[in-house]
C-alpha cells in the first residue's frame, strides 16, 4: 500500500511537472515565432497532450485519495484490534491470578488451615475491584470493544458509562463495521472530552426505537459550531491536526449510509452524535439493559 501511495505521489509530480514544462515550451516557441501558421497545425495535438497529462494527474490524485483513505482505515482498525488484544491480555492475566489463588485455598484447605484460609480470602476480597470485571453485551465483539474503550477512559481520566437496552445481536450489520462506527464516535467523543478541564463525561446508549436502533454517544467536550457541524463528514476535514479524525467520521458515514441509516449530530453543553439504522426484520429484539 504504501508502494502504491509513494508511486502515485510521483506520477502526479511527473505530469504535473511535464505539462507544465510542455506549455511553457510551446508558450516559448509562439512568442519566438516570427510566422506561426506551422504551430497552428500543432496545436490540436498539443491540446490533446494538455487534456490527456491533466486527466493522468486527476487519475494520480483520486489514486493517492483512495491510498490515503485505506491506509486511515487499517490505523483506526489496527488501533481497535490493539485495545481488543491489551482486553484479552488482561482477561488472560486475571485467569491465571485466579487459578493461583484457588490452588493457595485449596492448598490451606487441604492442611486443614482454616483459619489462615479465611484470612487468605479476606485479603482477596479487600484488594478486589469490582471495575476490572468484564460487562457482557451479549454481543461478543460489541462486548470486547465497550470494555476496551473502559480501559481507554480510564487511563484518560474520563467518566465512560454505556446502557444497551436491546438486543445487539439482531442489528443486521458485520460486527466489523458496527464496531468500526461506535469506535470510531467513541474515540472522537473522548478526544474530545479530554478537553474538559472539569469532570470529563462519555456516554453510549443504544435502543430500539419506532422500528429502529438508535445509538446515542455523548460527550462533554467543547461544543462544535454550526459551520463544523456542515462539514464533519467531509474526507479530510478536522478540527484538531489528526489523520485519523479527519476520515474517522467520513468512514463512518459511508458505513451507516450502507446500511441504510442516517446521523444526526446536536452541539450545545453537550455534544451528541444520534445513529439511526432500521430494524432489517421489522420486529423488536429482546429487550435487556446493561450499564
Amino acid at each position: 500500500m504504501i508502494v502504491l501511495f509513494k508511486d502515485n505521489n510521483l506520477l502526479m509530480i511527473s505530469t504535473i511537472l511535464i505539462e507544465t514544462l510542455f506549455i511553457v515550451l510551446m508558450n516559448q516557441q509562439i512568442y519566438l515565432a516570427h510566422d506561426i501558421t506551422n504551430l497552428k497545425v500543432l496545436l490540436p495535438l498539443a491540446n490533446v497532450l494538455v487534456v490527456f497529462m491533466g486527466g493522468l494527474a486527476l487519475f494520480s490524485i483520486k489514486g493517492i485519495e483512495r491510498n490515503v483513505k485505506k491506509r486511515v482505515e487499517v490505523n483506526l482498525l489496527k488501533a481497535h484490534l490493539q485495545q481488543v488484544e491489551g482486553l484479552l491480555n488482561s482477561l488472560q492475566s486475571q485467569k491465571h491470578e485466579h487459578a493461583r489463588h484457588i490452588q493457595v485455598i485449596q492448598a490451606m484447605l487441604y492442611l486443614e488451615e482454616i483459619d489462615k484460609a479465611k484470612e487468605y480470602i479476606d485479603g482477596i476480597a479487600q484488594a478486589y475491584q469490582p471495575s476490572d470485571g468484564i460487562i457482557h453485551v451479549g454481543h461478543p465483539a460489541l462486548t470486547a470493544l465497550l470494555n476496551s474503550k473502559c480501559k481507554v477512559a480510564e487511563t484518560k481520566g474520563i467518566d465512560f458509562a454505556f446502557s444497551v437496552k436491546c438486543n445487539p445481536l439482531n442489528i443486521k450489520m458485520h460486527p466489523w463495521d458496527l464496531c468500526s462506527i461506535l469506535g470510531n464516535l467513541l474515540d472522537n467523543a473522548m478526544e474530545a472530552a479530554v478537553q474538559n478541564t472539569g469532570n470529563r463525561r462519555v456516554a453510549l446508549e443504544i435502543k430500539y426505537e419506532d422500528n429502529q436502533y438508535v445509538m446515542y454517544i455523548y460527550n462533554n467536550g467543547p461544543a462544535i459550531t454550526a459551520k463544523e457541524r456542515k462539514r464533519l463528514f467531509e474526507p479530510g476535514f478536522t478540527t484538531k491536526n489528526s489523520e485519523a479524525r479527519g476520515y474517522g467520521l467520513y468512514l463512518v458515514k459511508k458505513l451507516v449510509d450502507r446500511y441504510g441509516g442516517n446521523i444526526e449530530v446536536k452541539s450545545g453543553e453537550r455534544t451528541s452524535f444520534i445513529v439511526h439504522l432500521p430494524d432489517q426484520n421489522q420486529g423488536r429484539g429482546l429487550e435487556r439493559v446493561v450499564i
